[in-house]
């Protein structure tokens, strides 16, 4: 399976995510003119648009309208990837540069004035740089998924996961607050559209600069309402980020587990300690690297958004250090309003970063609360007894490079899972359990009676786990006792672990890619019905041999 694939399967959701906000862009570009005249007493006048202009404007909107449509019934009605998506992609490219080309004829074409007077672009105008450049990497997103999805073969499951509509129709309904609720304010407070979007985006992402605020009595009795709508939506979105992001994790568990010759529909249960080992590594370095992308993504935010302020607020004065503080307070919402944007570059640029800095914030903070203490606490561990640096540079190296367990390795190396004279030999994660030596699983059969009082001591100690819920178990180890104590038969558990219900289900708790104490408690549950039915059945046939 090809790792640029498996690099790229968020890349649908993404796109449809960015379209969402490139439309709000882009009904401002059509709404007005991109030029405006700046008369000696600071009077503005919006320069005459030619036929020409808003015609392109208004084509290119209809094209991404016309995307946006063909991008989700692609998704919900699961057509052909390759075309779907590619169809979908050109009409986003014939839309961006349809916009790239009016602004370069806006440029080049100033307004005719006469001294003093002066002009300057309008937030309209670089909202229609911000919707070119988000159709165009739109289009360049869907590319990139279409070929690189064109030899695997997914399931409808596996294109429901990946094709997730509702992270995109809840973008779009945010959008929808963010657009409506400017509309509805414009003849209410006399805003133009630009600035009563800039007010509703920093009032729904509860950022609250206030140099823009509804002062009419119905403006402020609206307010109770729409912000209430509008800051549920971006509740609902973020959360459905995340749950997404918990479900693509899983998906990528499951074929990572296949590239190393494990197929989950057809897993044999002594497999399941091997699921374990190799989830265990994968979901510690897939937290660090999610965790690296989001905190890179926050600080670029943040440090270049900064340089960009200082250049647009310059009739301010600002310094390099005073765009760092205003960043920072929008970015964790604190919102004082001593600091906020007046230019017109300054305002428009304030709503395309805030819609991606803050929700970035947000699943951020939910980032961390994944990886930890523990994993933190892991790493300090290691490096306090003997890590040399060069050993811990390639460790996390080896850990950031994606190298997966080998499974053949010796001892101490990672997991290792043999058979040697009879015996199963587990070494399990000794590098994060330091110590645990090997445990070593008799495969020879006892004696009938003892077999079942270690199942039976075996339920007994599960039920003892499930009592104590501050009680720190090692799943890993268990499992490999369950599975020995299921293979103790000449049908080797096949009659218990066979059945497809059971290995399935068993199976989804295993590689479940992030386990709460109730996910825990329920594979424990498991463990301990697979070792019941093993007792029944040991008793069944003592039942058997009995009425001979």
């Amino acid at each position: 399976m090809s790792r640029w694939w498996l690099a790229s399967t968020s890349f649908p959701v993404l796109a449809g995510t960015i379209s969402a906000m490139a439309t709000i862009f882009g009904i401002c570009a059509v709404s007005h003119g991109w030029q405006e005249i700046v008369s000696s007493d600071a009077g503005t006048a919006m320069a005459a648009q030619t036929t020409r202009a808003v015609t392109l404007k208004t084509i290119s909107l209809a094209l991404s309208a016309t995307a946006d449509l063909t991008l989700l019934l692609t998704m919900l009605l699961k057509w052909n990837a390759v075309r779907g998506y590619l169809a979908t992609a050109l009409i986003y490219f014939i839309s961006s540069m349809l916009l790239f080309s009016l602004i370069g004829v806006t440029v080049h074409q100033p307004p005719q004035i006469i001294a003093p007077q002066t002009w300057h672009y309008t937030q309209n105008f670089y909202y229609g740089i911000f919707a070119a450049t988000s159709y165009l990497f739109v289009a360049f997103l869907l590319s990139i998924y279409a070929c690189s999805v064109r030899t695997i073969h997914l399931s409808i499951q596996d294109r429901r996961i990946i094709e997730n509509t509702s992270i995109i129709l809840r973008a779009f309904t945010l959008a929808a607050f963010l657009l409506g609720g400017a509309a509805i304010y414009i003849p209410i407070e006399g805003w133009s559209l630009a600035d009563a979007l800039y007010w509703s985006a920093y009032t729904i992402l509860t950022v609250g600069i206030g140099n823009i605020v509804p002062k009419t009595h119905l403006g402020r009795s609206l307010l109770i309402p729409y912000a209430t709508g509008g800051i549920t939506c971006l509740g609902l979105f973020v959360s459905s980020i995340a749950s997404f992001s918990r479900k693509m994790g899983e998906l990528r568990l499951k074929f990572e587990l296949e590239q190393e010759g494990i197929h989950l529909h057809k897993t044999p249960h002594p497999d399941i300690v091997k699921i374990k080992q190799i989830k265990s590594h994968w979901q510690r370095r897939h937290r660090w690297i999610i965790f690296s992308f989001y905190f890179c993504a926050w600080l670029l935010l943040w440090l270049v958004s900064a340089r960009i302020f200082k250049s647009s607020e310059r009739s301010q004065g600002w310094t390099y250090f005073e765009s760092l503080y205003f960043t920072f307070v929008s970015l964790t919402t604190i919102g004082y309003g001593d600091f906020y944007p007046t230019s017109n570059l300054g305002k428009s640029f304030f709503v395309f970063w805030a819609l991606l800095a803050v929700p970035v914030m947000t699943t951020l903070v939910g980032v961390v609360g994944q990886v930890g203490f523990h994993t933190v606490v892991y790493f300090v561990r290691r490096i306090g007894k003997g890590w040399s640096w060069g050993g811990f540079m390639r460790r996390v190296g080896m850990f950031v490079d994606g190298r997966r367990l080998d499974l053949s390795a010796p001892a101490g190396g990672g997991a290792d899972v043999r058979v040697a004279g009879g015996d199963l030999e587990v070494d399990i994660e000794r590098q994060a359990c330091p110590t645990l030596d090997i445990v070593t699983l008799p495969l020879e059969r006892p004696r009938p009676g003892q077999h079942k009082l270690h199942l039976c001591e075996e339920i007994k100690s599960l039920v003892d786990i499930l009592k104590d819920d501050d009680r720190d178990v090692d799943l890993h180890r268990e499992w490999a006792r369950i599975v020995s104590l299921l293979s103790v038969d000449e049908g080797g558990g096949a009659e218990v672990f066979g059945a497809e219900t059971h290995r399935q289900q068993v199976i989804r708790e295993v590689v479940s890619a992030n386990q709460s104490a109730t996910d825990r408690d329920k594979e424990i549950l498991w463990m301990a019905k697979l070792l019941v039915e093993k007792l029944c059945s040991c008793l069944r046939e003592d039942v058997r041999c009995e009425g001979r």
